[in-house]
């Protein structure tokens, strides 16, 4: 296996140095690495920061001090590598050390328990993680807790909105939550705020798509899944024990639709302009607007979570969403008259891998206190 060299950045004989491990080489991976020099700087003697492996599903630089601005490069000369090896070399690799996951795969998030065995803290933007079924998530949360490593993963559901750390906030100084909703999906953001009926609902999916808003096949986004599983990392940030059935999902997608090719669906998407049509229509009439939301409602010691397409009055603070943006509405018990409403931009490669710096920046401080 290859390896570009650095030379660190000053001899840390006095400070922590904390060792990442990035997986994951897509646009926000890219972008992520492209933003390590600037916090290694902002670290610059209080925590020697170093860059100790970058990999994908198919090459690895593992090497436990990496230049940043030349891995991408070196890495598409590197050879293959096998996982027992990625393995081995994160045994090896001296404490601490946080494995950075940007990947978007379930296969990889099970094995966050081999990498906590190994010593590695988590930071994630893969939901797949932190949504796994209860028992595998809580067993993670137990191996992490006996070997005191920590696991962030606020990039999971709003990216850069810090929305899980508010909740963590409110949490631990004695708050207690009674609802969470807001819209979780920039895609669904834009095209509800978009459309005014102007022309069929499926033209504006067009648009959105030739803007790179939408999954390859947008019927992703218009299933509804993403905002379903976000909204049970919300969850689970609240520590409630759900699984992703116990959230009811109403799609905006007629139902069979969802079946076969991308070009066989645009040859019945009148289904799909007559539903979103007469929601549009009935909406007008009442004085509302079209928003595609996810809320999870704690009353009387039951959960109640769905998402669906819901019509509100312009006074609700979903009307005013931007295109693109995501917003979540915070009630509990200290904001209860007045919610606590967050929103910016939900997705987006500069916001997520800004979102993984912080969590990044948050783990650096717990480990300079501890040192």
């Amino acid at each position: 296996m290859t390896a570009t060299l650095a030379t660190p950045l000053f001899e840390a004989e006095s400070y922590p140095r904390l060792s990442v491990i990035v997986a994951g080489t897509g646009n926000v991976g890219i972008e992520f690495l492209r933003l390590f020099r600037r916090q290694q700087q902002r670290l610059a003697g209080q925590l020697d920061l170093q860059l100790a492996g970058v990999f994908n599903s198919r090459k690895a630089l593992l090497n436990s001090s990496l230049d940043s601005d030349t891995c991408p490069n070196v890495l598409a000369q590197s050879p293959e590598y096998e996982l027992a090896e990625l393995i081995t070399y994160l045994q090896q690799l001296p404490a601490p050390k946080v494995l950075v996951d940007i990947t978007p795969s379930q296969e990889f998030a099970r094995l966050y328990p081999v990498f906590v065995a190994a010593g590695c803290h988590l930071i994630s933007a893969n939901k797949q993680g932190v949504t796994l079924p209860v028992s595998e998530y809580q067993a993670i949360q137990t191996a992490l807790q006996q070997r005191d490593l920590h696991w962030y993963s606020n990039t999971t559901c709003g990216a850069g909105i810090p929305v899980q750390r508010v909740l963590q906030e409110l949490r631990e100084s004695g708050d207690q939550i009674r609802r969470v909703s807001g819209v979780f999906s920039g895609t669904l953001s834009w095209l509800l705020c978009r459309y005014d009926g102007s022309k069929p609902f499926s033209e504006f999916v067009l648009d959105a798509k030739a803007l790179g808003y939408t999954e390859p096949d947008p019927r992703d986004d218009l299933s509804g899944k993403d905002v379903q599983r976000k909204l049970l990392v919300l969850a689970r940030e609240l520590q409630l024990p759900l699984e992703l059935a116990d959230i009811a999902l109403t799609p905006l997608l007629p139902a069979g639709l969802e079946q076969g090719e991308w070009s066989e669906f645009w040859q019945h998407r009148v289904q799909l302009d007559q539903s979103m049509d007469a929601y549009f229509q009935a909406a007008q009439s009442a004085n509302k607007v079209l928003r595609y939301a996810a809320s999870l409602t704690l009353k009387e010691g039951t959960v109640i979570a769905e998402v669906k397409l819901v019509a509100v009055l312009p006074q609700d603070p979903l009307a005013a969403l931007a295109p693109c943006e995501n917003m979540f509405v915070i009630e509990s018990d200290w904001y209860k008259d007045s919610p606590l409403v967050l929103k910016g931009p939900g997705a987006g490669r500069e916001v997520t891998a800004g979102g993984l710096h912080a969590d990044l920046a948050v783990l650096a401080k717990a480990i300079m206190a501890a040192f």
